[in-house]
């Protein structure tokens, strides 16, 4: 099975650079539309002084993730991008010492990249800052319930676009994304979420 995922994979590629051949990129300016998916590396929800608890770790599960993004660059300085992304999680927690939960997590961040537009393979690192919105609902602990917040959020980011056409990209990428968590409970302090992504997007310019 694993051999012909890597066939099925590597038959994709070898169509699409067919029909797509690598191009001379020059500097990608004006507008740009994106989307993504991924999956979550090590998240992590851990809080040292929670008054109810000597340590907790909420131990939350590795899933995929999503999103989507406008973008724009001026055209008289063409190494920085302006974007507006909305970023969606959808975390468990499984921890049969504290609580059991599910987590909705829906985030509108503003992000400012740098890149190095020279090429079909563009490197860029990115800086975030945002809010996010979380569902959540617990079960495990008597006092907490269910309910809704908003925090703020951060996240940095780094990877390459390759360009398949002048307008057409693949954006392969890595981020750091964080935020607060917050507990209805007398005894609960915040909780810092921070987890790792990794991407894989396509990216239309205009």
């Amino acid at each position: 099975m694993k051999k012909i995922v890597q066939y099925a994979a590597m038959i994709t590629l070898a169509v699409l650079f067919a029909v797509y051949p690598f191009q001379p990129a020059s500097a990608q300016v004006g507008l740009y539309l994106g989307g993504w998916g991924g999956y979550t590396i090590h998240p992590n929800a851990t809080e040292d002084d929670w008054d109810y608890y000597d340590d907790v770790d909420l131990d939350f599960d590795e899933t995929s993730a999503w999103g989507a993004k406008i973008g724009y660059t001026n055209p008289f300085f063409k190494y920085l991008a302006l974007e507006a992304e909305y970023l969606y999680l959808n975390p468990e927690v499984e921890n049969d010492y504290v609580l059991d939960g599910d987590v909705k997590m829906s985030n509108l961040m503003f992000n400012i990249i740098g890149k190095y537009p020279l090429g079909i393979i563009q490197p860029y690192f990115g800086l975030g800052l945002g809010f996010s919105y979380a569902d959540t609902s617990w079960d495990g602990i008597r006092g907490i319930d269910d309910g809704d917040y908003t925090s703020y959020a951060w996240q940095i980011m780094t990877g390459l676009e390759i360009f398949l056409t002048s307008e057409i990209a693949v954006d392969v990428g890595y981020r750091y994304f964080a935020t607060e968590m917050e507990f209805d409970h007398e005894d609960s302090d915040d909780v810092t979420f921070s987890t790792g992504m990794v991407t894989l997007g396509l990216k239309v310019f205009f």
